[in-house]
């Protein structure tokens, strides 16, 4: 008796979580390792130097601009007396030699410059005289000479002599007569320095621990964070300093006052500043780092969580995201995709499962798809009919010609327009939109057209017309749906046409070559509330002039870029200035009208796709005013 032979089974998923489950407890091992290997205290000891290196260089240019700012406010309290308000002075001499026995000794120079760049007035007689345009360093003064009368100059300008070592700052007097220099030798500038270097470090500490001592080059500290280390010497501090040499944020170990510290150093003129930040600190930092191991652990099961969630996701939910994108393009309409997941047993069943229930639907769609073609074809057969096709439609009235045509987006739209006789003598024509599409907006397009046609027949004005149809579409209109509408009634011998614009698109006016819009305030659209009361407005037509009306679908087609055409484009086009318009062979320039504005839409929209119907009504004006019959 033979044995009959097994199928192999397909494993189960969780067979699989359970070998990924191992893999991932080995694996948390390893990365626990490597982690411990790779927290070293290289990063510390270097944050902990570029934090020092960072404040010293924020001390440094504290230093140099608040000493700047002090030279200049040491030039404005010149300006603040009378006597130096102006470079033309009554005494020169007289003044120079009181600036001379007022300043020279104390390291000060003041010149006093004119217009022409010359110095009439200094501390130091033997600049008197000099031509500023002479000398380098007083271009970006001069330029103070140029722009006198310019209260946004930028300010102070500092400049340094190499030659007199002196720094100089320029201030121009109000009057446009020149400019006052004041200059200070480096002895007096070091002062400044030292004055500005103290307030720079007062209340900064580098961390919690760290601090910055300034000093003078004879290596006296001059301020810092503990004010009790005032007078002292750098080495009494521990720091040895070169004065002869020029640092530029040199950084080191030593033991600052007993306590071992990472310093950088950096000279600016005559002051070192220097960083201290404890080894202690950075120590701290390290102990951090330490005790956050703790949190690596909660780190390797987020982990361990991640890996698993990788797992499920290539055995799960990769396989459901791939059951999902068939299933997509099945209801995008591609029944003839298939669904072919079988990496386990349960994907298996469901897509054989699945692509069985495809093969039943494929019929039942096939079947309602040819009743839902065969009543598209009959609606919009229906809807073609219910609207003025023939044209010229009144071939006995020579008084105008009218054209109009529809293009719907889908089968069926939710345009229409429609003119009809009210009278002997008077013609009625309209175009409307309604806000819904395909065969519910069809519907309510055929309703709303009915209810107007049929009130205008009655012989009601423009507003009755649209008081009552108001009344009729809003009875019963569950869906809130709603119609936009102009209509006008043409009296065949003045030329004057009565309309009503229930919150339709404003129609063109074209006279003598020229379109503009015809600017009345549209009332609100029909359906849109109970009660609405609509208002009538006239214009008259000369012969020859011509109304557009168009739907949205015209001016709002949009191109692949989805840049809209727009009522600019559309008004400069039918702005034809002396050009002749080719009339139609049997529907005269109305009809050409038209058809230009389809080419045009077409052209800009190069293949765009259609997103709404469009629909336009040109009537042209031929007969003259208050000629008989």
């Amino acid at each position: 008796m033979t044995k009959r032979e097994k199928k192999p089974q397909k494993p189960k998923i969780i067979s699989l979580i359970a070998i990924g489950l191992l893999t991932l407890v080995v694996a948390v091992g390893i990365f626990t390792m490597w982690l411990a290997v790779i927290t070293m205290s290289d990063k510390i000891e270097r944050e902990a130097f570029d934090l020092t290196e960072n404040n010293v260089e924020d001390v440094s240019a504290d230093i140099n601009l608040m000493s700047n700012r002090w030279l200049d406010s040491f030039a404005e309290r010149f300006l603040d007396e009378d006597i130096f308000q102006s470079a033309h002075v009554d005494d020169p001499e007289q003044l120079s030699d009181w600036l001379q026995y007022a300043y020279q000794e104390q390291g000060v120079e003041v010149n006093v410059i004119n217009e022409k760049g010359i110095i009439v007035v200094s501390s130091n007689p033997a600049n008197i005289g000099y031509d500023m345009h002479r000398g380098e360093e007083a271009s970006a003064y001069l330029k103070m000479l140029e722009q006198a009368d310019d209260s946004d100059q930028d300010s102070p300008v500092i400049t340094y002599d190499q030659r007199s070592q002196m720094r100089y700052v320029g201030k121009p007097f109000a009057d446009g007569s020149g400019f006052l220099e004041v200059g200070l030798d480096n002895k007096a500038y070091d002062a400044l320095i030292r004055e500005s270097s103290m307030h720079a470090v007062t209340n900064r500490r580098i961390g919690e621990e760290g601090y910055l001592l300034i000093c003078t080059t004879d290596l006296i500290i001059l301020d810092s964070y503990h004010r009790n280390y005032n007078g002292k010497t750098m080495e009494d501090a521990g720091i040895t300093i070169d004065p002869q040499r020029t640092y530029s944020y040199e950084e080191s170990m030593a033991n600052v006052f007993g306590v071992r510290s990472l310093i950088c150093i950096n000279k600016v003129t005559d002051v070192f500043i220097v960083g201290v930040y404890p080894e202690k600190e950075a120590e701290q930092e390290m102990a951090h780092i330490i005790r956050n191991t703790l949190l690596t652990i909660v780190i390797v099961f987020g982990f361990l969580f991640v890996v698993l969630f990788v797992l499920l996701k290539k055995l799960v939910a990769d396989s459901i995201v791939k059951v999902n994108d068939s299933l997509s393009k099945i209801t995008s309409g591609d029944l003839e995709e298939k669904v072919d997941v079988r990496k386990t047993y349960e994907f298996d069943s469901l897509s054989t499962g699945i692509n069985e229930t495809v093969d039943r639907l494929k019929d039942y769609i096939a079947e309602a798809e040819a009743r839902i073609d065969e009543d598209l074809q009959n609606a919009q057969t229906i809807q073609r009919n219910s609207l003025p096709s023939i044209f010229p439609p009144f071939p006995e009235h020579k008084e105008f010609e009218i054209y109009a045509s529809m293009a719907p987006a889908t089968e069926v739209g939710g345009d229409f327009y429609d003119f009809f006789r009210v009278s002997h003598g008077t013609l009625g024509f309209l175009i409307a939109d309604v806000s819904g599409k395909g065969i519910p907006g069809a519907l309510f397009m055929m309703r709303a057209k009915g209810t107007l046609h049929a009130l205008a027949q009655r012989g009601l004005s423009p507003k009755e017309v649209f008081d009552a149809a108001n009344a009729t579409l809003c009875d019963g209109n569950d869906s809130d749906m709603f119609v936009t509408a102009w209509m006008g009634y043409l009296n065949f011998h003045t030329g004057e046409v009565t309309f009503v614009n229930a919150g339709h698109n404003r129609p063109l006016l074209l006279h003598d070559g020229h379109a503009k819009y015809v600017n009345t305030d549209p009332d609100l659209m029909l359906a849109g509330m109970e009660d609405t009361v609509y208002t009538e407005h006239t214009i008259t037509l000369k012969p020859g002039d011509m109304l557009y009306l168009y739907t949205d679908g015209v001016t709002e087609a949009m191109d692949s870029a989805l840049q809209q055409y727009g009522e600019h484009r559309l008004q400069k086009l039918l702005s034809f200035m002396d050009q002749e318009i080719v009339p139609d062979p049997l529907n005269g320039i109305a009809c050409s009208i038209c058809r230009l504005v389809a080419e045009d839409v077409d052209r800009f929209a190069n293949g765009a796709e259609q997103s709404d119907d469009r629909t336009m009504l040109c009537i042209r004006y031929l007969r003259e005013p208050d000629q008989k019959k």
